[in-house]
């Protein structure tokens, strides 16, 4: 299935076209580390092209099943089920109904086959509540973000694999990398270059909006700084 187009199945019945994703790479393109199907991509675009590949099975199932409970052999087996979650329910409210009009246990075929179901069903369940604790331990147990807040708390985010952060504060690491690299910002031409590079920032999205008003602030200081040294140089 190709996870760069994904036919919108739901209430719009248009069909979306996302943006495409082409293969990089991996040889010349410092952003290709992530693998997807064969091909290198960037870390954001191979989450994106999984996310899309994962969308589209879900419409998949869902109009498979749409399909299903139209069909006579579907009409029959919802009605079943119904009946089932009625008759537990009944029973569960009504502790008489689990004897027979002599007094005795209903031991019937019929609901001999209530209760087969009636433990598949709660096996079922258990297996997946089995399944999601296992799941979060591995989650708990997978290698954790090492940022550490000014309290000395540790983030206990998942950290990317292969780096020593979780995804946002790498993110924050590269705007903070950006924000030391304005320039000596000592003379105009100086302070011109780091509002460039503060544009530029901004216009990647690498900075937030406590960053740019810092930044901004900052620049406007060292542009009031080079405005008082020249006046200082020309009245000495």
């Amino acid at each position: 299935m190709n996870g760069n187009k994904m036919r919108n199945t739901g209430s719009h019945p248009a069909e979306i076209e996302e943006k495409e994703i082409r293969p990089r790479d991996r040889r010349e393109d410092p952003k290709a580390t992530h693998e997807y199907e064969g091909q290198w991509y960037s870390e954001e675009e191979a989450a994106e092209l999984q996310r899309r590949f994962e969308a589209g099975q879900a419409a998949y199932i869902q109009e498979g099943r749409k399909k299903w409970e139209q069909t006579t052999q579907g009409k029959l087996c919802l009605a079943f089920y119904q009946a089932f979650l009625e008759y537990k329910k009944f029973l569960e409210e009504h502790e008489y109904a689990k004897r027979s009009p002599h007094g005795s246990l209903v031991d019937y075929d019929e609901h001999k086959l209530f209760e087969a179901g009636l433990r598949m069903v709660e096996n079922h369940q258990w297996q997946r509540q089995e399944t999601l604790r296992r799941n979060l331990e591995k989650a708990q147990r997978a290698a954790r973000c090492q940022h550490i807040y000014l309290d000395g708390s540790g983030c206990g985010s998942p950290r990317v694999r292969g780096r020593k952060l979780c995804h946002i504060h790498e993110r924050l690491e590269e705007a903070k990398t950006a924000t030391l690299d304005l320039g000596t910002m000592e003379d105009p031409d100086s302070i011109q270059v780091g509002i460039k590079r503060l544009q530029g920032a901004i216009i990647e999205g690498k900075l937030d909006h406590r960053q740019i008003t810092q930044l901004a602030y900052t620049l406007q200081l060292a542009a009031w700084n080079v405005t008082r040294t020249s006046m200082a140089a020309r009245e000495e």
